[in-house]
């Protein structure tokens, strides 16, 4: 028996035991740990696995899309176009850099004109489309009316 500094007293193979018992028990709980932390690590893995379809793309390649073909259409990279008359000239000139820039602004006015009238061919294409839905729509209307009255 051993006896504690004015505590109790405890026989020695019972402290053993009980030392024993709690050594088991952090083995126990370092295990539980390391299971438990394998768990949260495992569910915080998340694997997403989305079929994917070339003919239906995402959002995300939609929006890119969008953006490269307006990239594409509207900036143009490099130098522009000319033709070599107008590349002499822009060579002698001190004015070159202004006479590019003219260039460029009228290529853009005459882009910007034909875009005016491709819209406006469709507007025009859609109030037709609309004025033929309205006269169809009308004579649905005459069908229906005369058909009741034949019932009658």
């Amino acid at each position: 028996m051993r006896q504690l500094v004015g505590l109790q007293t405890i026989p020695e193979d019972t402290a053993r035991t009980r030392f024993e018992y709690t050594s088991r028990e952090d083995q126990k709980s370092v295990d539980r740990q390391s299971e438990i932390e394998q768990a949260i690590a495992a569910s915080l893995t998340i694997i997403t696995e989305h079929p994917y379809f070339p003919e239906f793309p995402t959002q995300n390649e939609q929006h890119f899309q969008a953006t490269e073909e307006y990239i594409l259409h509207f900036h143009r990279w490099g130098p522009p176009v000319q033709d070599d008359a107008s590349r002499l000239a822009d060579q002698t000139s001190p004015e070159a850099p202004s006479m590019a820039i003219q260039i460029e602004l009228a290529s853009l006015k005459a882009e910007r004109d034909s875009l005016r009238q491709l819209v406006a061919e469709r507007d025009e294409q859609l109030t037709d489309q609309c004025q033929l839905q309205k006269e169809l729509a009308q004579a649905r209307a005459e069908l229906q009316r005369r058909d009741q009255e034949l019932t009658r």
